[in-house]
C-alpha cells in the first residue's frame, strides 16, 4: 500500500503538469490566426522550385553589410531571435534582436546599435524579401533615418 501511494504522487504530479501546459502561451507564439512566424514553420526546408518557402529561413546564416556596419554575419534562429556572430568582427548578441516572417517577407529588428560619434543607441527594423539566398532589406531606425541591410545566405 505504501508503494502504491509513493507511485501515485508522481503520476498525479505528471498529469497536472501535462494539463497545465495548454494553459499558457509561449513567448513569440502567434496571437492572431494565419500569421507566419518561425515558431509555426519549424524551420524545415521545403523542396525544389528554386524559391524558398515559408520556414526556410529558420536556422539560416547570412553575411552582408549595412550603412552602420560594413561586416555582419548572423543566424535567424528557429525561436525567432537573431544571433550576430560578427558585427564588425565582434559577436553581438542581444535577446531583443528578433525576426519574423518567411522568405517572401521577412522583418528583422536589430537593437542597441551605438552611434560611435554621438554615443546614442538606436534600433533598426528591416523588412523585405529574402528569396533565392539573398536579401536586400529596407529599414528605419528609431532615429528616423532609413537604412539598408544587404546579405547573402552562407
Amino acid at each position: 500500500m505504501k508503494t502504491t501511494r509513493i507511485l501515485a504522487l508522481p503520476a498525479i504530479a505528471a498529469a497536472a503538469v501535462l494539463t497545465m501546459t495548454g494553459c499558457f502561451q509561449l513567448p513569440g507564439a502567434p496571437t492572431t490566426p494565419n500569421p507566419t512566424t518561425p515558431a509555426e514553420t519549424g524551420g524545415t526546408s521545403g523542396g525544389g522550385g528554386g524559391t524558398e518557402s515559408a520556414g526556410d529561413l529558420a536556422g539560416t546564416s547570412w553575411t552582408g553589410s549595412t550603412e552602420v556596419q560594413p561586416d555582419v554575419a548572423f543566424t535567424l534562429n528557429a525561436d525567432g531571435t537573431v544571433d550576430f556572430s560578427s558585427w564588425g568582427g565582434d559577436s553581438f548578441d542581444s535577446p531583443a534582436d528578433v525576426w519574423s516572417g518567411d522568405a517572401a517577407s521577412v522583418t528583422i529588428t536589430v537593437t542597441q546599435i551605438v552611434d560611435q560619434s554621438s554615443g546614442e543607441s538606436i534600433d533598426i527594423t528591416y523588412s523585405g524579401p529574402a528569396e533565392n539566398g539573398s536579401m536586400n532589406l529596407q529599414g528605419e531606425g528609431t532615429d528616423g533615418n532609413s537604412y539598408t541591410l544587404t546579405a547573402t545566405q552562407s
